[in-house]
Parts: C-alpha cells; sequence; structure tokens
C-alpha cells in the first residue's frame, strides 16, 4: 500500500500524529514533511491539507493512501478509523 512502509518507521521512531486537529495545528506551524489522506477523507479536510501543502512550497507533501481510514488505522496498529495521519520533521 501507499506509504504503509513510511507509517510504519514513522510510528517506530515517535514521528507520527493521528487526527485531524493535531495534523492541522502541525501543518500550520511548518512541523510536518508528510501527510496521508485516506481514500475516504471528507472533502473538507483534504482542501485544507493541499491548501497548507500548496503554501509550504514544497516542504509538505499530501499522499493519498490507498485504503480507507479503517484500513489507515490498522497500518498504525489502531483498532479504530483514523482520519488524516501526518509525519513529523
Amino acid at each position: 500500500m501507499a506509504g504503509e512502509k513510511d507509517i510504519k518507521q514513522a510510528l517506530k521512531e515517535g514521528k507520527l500524529l493521528m487526527g485531524r486537529t493535531e495534523v492541522v495545528r502541525a501543518m500550520k506551524r511548518g512541523s510536518l514533511v508528510s501527510v496521508f489522506c485516506p481514500s475516504n477523507c471528507p472533502p473538507d479536510l483534504l482542501r485544507e491539507l493541499e491548501h497548507g501543502a500548496a503554501l509550504s512550497k514544497g516542504k509538505l507533501e499530501v499522499q493519498k493512501f490507498t485504503g480507507n481510514s479503517a484500513r489507515l488505522g490498522q497500518a498504525c496498529g489502531k483498532p479504530f478509523n483514523i482520519t488524516v495521519l501526518g509525519i513529523k520533521k
């Protein structure tokens, strides 16, 4: 799956942020290098993340995770859905 290796590595290193509030806050601070959105990401959140990535001038990459939010949670070893993930610098 797209990015699953990156997600597992970030989880191991303690660089993973989960959830809309945490990821958007870190994105605005400029402390993320990558964001993963599941296939069922809410359109308003996706627009907000893509806008933030555009403002970062290439410093932040928004990646589409090929699975849904339940699969994204499983990729992180969590028993719940995850709307968005961020990987810290």
